[in-house]
């Protein structure tokens, strides 16, 4: 395969297959050394790797142990030849089968390995050392840099001073949250900072969160900005209790003005910086600007609103404390994070809408994998998808939704089964590539295998701005069968590349990017925006955001709109 291909050029995984090659020398060295009793030396020949991990394992720091885990495994695998022990039997069958079982793991762990090949340890280094070569491994390494228009220079002048007084101040809070904002400005949810330790999250949160005034905002469908959360309820922890209500503001009333400015030309002005976040589709981040917007000010802001009478009102709203738990309990209502099914639920919603719910592209991770050998094929899954849709016709159902909302992604052609389902055609699902000088370049195709055996089947698909990479996958493959609406508040995520580049900075921070590329089959990347942001997995519905549906939307009770129209949908279908 060419992933396979790319991650034996790396230093990873020329290591991988050095243990591979090693431990096929010594499956036909080690039965010669116990016929001649000389076990020592078949002990020490295996254990070498090992000893070879630990060096690497020192160098690198306990920092990347995760990262390297599968090294690491592989390391231990020639062990097993040493197992037999000081018999002569050395090539009885139990003999040759640990053989060949160790051979076959090593190579299952350099298949394993592919996931993350490119992996960088600058924790030695200074922040602002770590920071310049941080940019310019991405600037080598990431697979959209030119899709996307990245300017490494500019990024490097824009924030390396601000890195600089971190360094001089010693604070790696700020530092996360420059880290932050940078790969913020890639508009790749591929491209993320992970933050390991909770104070150091906490806090980045809290700066990017800003000042919390008792309540949050929305935009609806008419272009008015209405409040919302302004109730207090358990999660939230304020300094005092918020007064709004005695001002009259309440979940629904019209916010016209903040601090000063306009309420429209505050929003556009507002970006939605915030860990474990990204908008590569500008249209999704723009009904997330008000949330954003009602954490900006200081100790106090000026706000007017339209009150029950119809009067344009004006409040001076003063600081109550950090605005992160509003914002992170907003955030959950409108992105509808709150569910705890497991991959591939599914129920009967009432006596006629099934519901199958998929968090991520992963069924069986060896299945998976051969069918990525296989190109796509997997019938496997396929028949899986279609016992769970038997068992719901079973139940009386006549049409079915299917929820990858906050889909975290997996292999493609997990989702690619499912389509399969839905089409009598061969489609093209996705292909690998690579890109120089003249452009891109496909090296290998991958395809929807047509079944169609539910290709009449009503189905609604239920996607937000949190449902990416392989998720985005499965939004465009179903999407694009016909019997399929493609429906949500916001469109998918926007994202489809192959991660597998690493870069720690520090023992806290460190940063993840695609580097494998995914193409369509007209030889461009697939799916993800690039630098007009614009969305490429158009929605067959946008489901309205009105005062009304905002107002359940965020409430206490917090309602599941979204799920409630795909169910009318069909219904009047």
């Amino acid at each position: 395969m060419y992933i396979l291909y790319l991650t034996a050029k790396t230093s990873y995984g020329i290591y991988s297959i050095s243990i591979l090659l090693y431990t096929i020398v010594l499956a036909f060295i080690c039965p010669k050394l116990i016929r001649k009793d000389k076990y020592a030396i078949v002990v020490f020949l295996c254990i070498l790797p090992v000893l070879s991990a630990a060096v690497h394992f020192a160098i690198n720091g306990k920092i990347t142990f995760w990262a390297y885990k599968y090294l690491y495994l592989e390391s231990v695998m020639p062990l097993v030849i040493a197992i037999p022990g000081k018999k002569k039997v050395f090539l009885s069958a139990k003999s040759i089968v640990s053989i060949f079982a160790t051979l076959g793991t090593c190579a299952y762990f350099i298949l394993l390995a592919t996931s993350s090949p490119m992996i960088h340890n600058y924790t030695r280094y200074s922040y602002t050392e770590s920071f310049k070569k941080m940019l310019e491994t991405l600037e080598d390494e990431y697979c959209l840099s030119s899709w996307k228009k990245i300017d490494y220079d500019s990024l490097l002048e824009e924030y390396l001073p601000r890195v600089e007084e971190a360094e001089k101040n010693h604070d790696e809070a700020a530092y996360a949250a420059v880290v932050n904002e940078v790969t913020y400005r890639f508009y790749d949810s591929h491209v993320c900072t992970d933050i390991s330790s909770k104070e150091i999250y906490i806090k980045t949160c809290e700066y990017f969160a800003g000042n919390d005034y008792g309540l949050s905002m929305i935009g609806t469908d008419d272009g008015k900005v209405i409040a919302i959360c302004v109730e207090s309820e358990d999660g939230f922890i304020y300094e005092e209790p918020s007064d709004l209500n005695e001002l009259g503001i309440h979940n629904g009333t019209e916010i016209t003005s903040w601090d000063g400015q306009d309420i429209h030309d505050a929003i556009n002005d507002t970006e939605c910086i915030f860990p474990g976040l990204q908008f590569p589709v500008k249209s999704n981040e723009d009904l997330f600007r008000p949330l954003f917007l009602a954490g900006k000010g200081g100790e106090n802001v000026e706000i007017t609103f339209i009150d029950d009478d119809g009067n344009e009102k004006s409040a001076r709203l003063k600081k109550l404390g950090t605005y992160d738990d509003r914002l992170t309990c907003s955030l959950i209502r409108l992105l509808h994070t709150n569910t705890d099914y497991p991959n591939f639920y599914y129920k009967m919603i009432d006596e006629k809408c099934g519901y199958l719910y998929i968090s991520a592209e992963d069924f069986d991770m060896l299945s998976d994998n051969i069918a990525v050998a296989r190109k796509g094929y997997y019938p496997k899954l396929v028949k899986y998808y279609a016992d769970i849709i038997e068992e719901l016709k079973a139940q009386g159902m006549e049409y079915l939704v299917v929820d990858i909302r906050n889909n975290s992604g997996g292999y493609d052609n997990v989702a690619g089964a499912l389509a399969s389902l839905f089409t009598e055609e061969k489609k093209d699902m996705f292909s690998l590539g690579y890109e120089d000088e003249s452009g891109y370049h496909i090296t290998e195709n991958h395809y929807i295998f047509p079944d169609g055996r539910y290709k009449e089947l009503l189905v609604a698909v239920l996607v937000n701005a949190n449902c990416v990479s392989a998720g985005d996958g499965m939004a465009k493959f179903l999407g694009d069968c016909p019997n399929v609406t493609l429906m949500g508040i916001t469109a998918s995520g926007g994202v489809n590349q192959n991660n597998g580049g690493y870069i720690y900075l520090t023992e806290n921070i460190s940063v993840e990017y695609p580097v494998f590329l995914s193409l369509s089959s007209e030889g461009v990347p697939l799916i993800d925006t690039d630098y007009t942001r614009e969305n490429r997995i158009p929605l067959d519905i946008n489901i309205p955001v009105t005062k009304e549906n905002a107002i359940r939307l965020f409430s206490m009770d917090g309602v599941d709109i979204e799920l409630e129209y795909a169910v009318h949908y069909l219904e009047e279908k």
